[in-house]
């Protein structure tokens, strides 16, 4: 792989570097940013808090918790892990309607999650949550499922009157969680992941930037691999050379770098306020879509399979 790939366009040349420095794809991904924070009218970041909340046994120790992230008032379920020995008690139900009762309370509006074939799909509509869809790219028969819940007012009490109340065994919930308590949430929902893939897991980054002839900053993406799949991330051209095909070069380009690494598919997203059109003009096929966020907006699940 070259670090530079020069193109040309009518008059125009330009210049593809795939090994771009972490200045320019913070551009990339800060210009992303601005724009659904600008489409959405500053709701985007609301609430913007970061939900953690651990299960403790009566000795203070980790045995559980759930890690969340909340934009444009949906929360996005990222972790969650209970230790083997403690499994199948309703521990990791309580972990889940604790977060959804933190989100709801700092005003989200639905809870969404991705789970693998092997983890949790008949897990998460035992407590309420219904499919968006299912993406069929990864090899041996692995399928990874999305789900969305409508967070409800009544859905329950405040989450003050259910945290540090041990149960019966001396389990509870706790919202104090340090960085070290979120590592081994992290860690154990890796160990179950290599558990069932293997080595599989592992891919690479990809990073692109396009600049023109007088190295002024264009546009570029990021995605990265995992499990023979391309993970496509964001996109950004700059809006004076929209129209002249750089996104697509981009794309295909980011999929030529995906095939040879072994991948079979692809994987992405797209709010309705960006270019869910775009997609579909690359081959992707859309396989759910979620109306959590505020309306009219709603998120597209695509997929793209090369074979």
């Amino acid at each position: 792989m070259s670090k530079y790939r020069e193109l040309k366009i009518g008059n125009h040349t330009f210049i593809i570097i795939d090994d771009p420095s972490n200045g320019d794809i913070e551009r990339v991904y800060t210009s992303v940013e601005d724009d659904k924070r600008r489409q959405t009218h500053g709701e985007y970041n609301k609430p913007g808090i970061e939900i953690n909340l651990v299960l403790r046994d009566s000795q203070g120790n980790v045995q559980g918790g759930v890690i969340a992230s909340t934009v444009f008032r949906v929360m996005h379920l990222e972790v969650l892990w209970v230790a083997e020995q403690h499994r199948r008690q309703g521990y990791g139900a309580q972990l889940v309607l604790g977060a959804e009762q933190i989100g709801l309370e700092n005003g989200c509006l639905a809870s969404q999650t991705w789970t693998f074939s092997f983890q949790g799909p008949n897990f998460y509509p035992a407590i309420g949550y219904e499919p968006i869809g299912v993406y069929d790219g990864y090899p041996n028969g692995i399928t990874e499922h999305a789900f969305i819940k409508r967070l409800r007012g009544h859905q329950g009490a405040s989450i003050k009157k259910i945290i540090s109340i041990p149960d019966s065994r001396g389990f509870y919930l706790d919202t104090d969680v340090t960085e070290e308590n979120a590592k081994i949430l992290h860690q154990g929902l890796h160990q179950h992941v290599v558990m069932h893939v293997g080595d599989g897991y592992k891919g690479t980054k990809i990073k692109l930037v396009i600049r023109d002839q007088s190295g002024g900053f264009v546009g570029g993406l990021s995605a990265w691999t995992t499990l023979q799949n391309l993970i496509f991330d964001y996109i950004w051209i700059e809006e004076r050379f929209r129209g002249k095909g750089l996104g697509k070069i981009l794309m295909l380009e980011m999929e030529r770098i995906a095939k040879e690494s072994g991948c079979t598919a692809s994987q992405a997203y797209s709010f309705s306020f960006q270019s869910p059109g775009f997609f579909e003009k690359m081959g992707y096929k859309v396989l759910g879509i979620s109306n959590g966020y505020p309306p009219p907006t709603t998120e597209l699940y695509l997929i793209k399979k090369y074979n």
